[in-house]
């Protein structure tokens, strides 16, 4: 998948350890956030439908997903999320790994 490579710094994974929703979170966002023109909302029932398996009722996934994303952004500070009652927000945000970081280390 060279075409879109997705930069994550390597420590951010090991900080996450073995949650593994929470790296889910973290890749996700590394990979919408730098590419966003403006901000977006995404749906509770559409974060739900990219990462509710194994949960029957949102509102057992929520509480589960908020601690996740708490943990994604801990590892990647410069990402920009609301939490909201509808949603999220995802703002425009610098990307995980600056991108002249990512050149000199041979990621894009």
């Amino acid at each position: 998948m060279r075409a879109h490579p997705v930069p994550v710094r390597e420590e951010a994974i090991s900080a996450i350890g073995t949650r593994s929703m929470a790296i889910d979170v973290y890749i996700w966002l590394a990979y919408r956030l730098h590419a966003l023109g403006g901000p977006v909302t995404v749906t509770w029932q559409a974060v739900f439908g990219q990462f509710g398996a194994g949960f029957q009722f949102l509102r057992h996934f929520k509480p589960r997903f908020t601690d996740s994303l708490k943990i994604a952004l801990a590892v990647y500070p410069e990402a920009r999320v609301d939490v909201t009652a509808q949603g999220l927000i995802l703002w425009p945000s610098a990307p995980a790994v600056p991108r002249a970081e990512a050149a000199r280390l041979g990621l894009i």
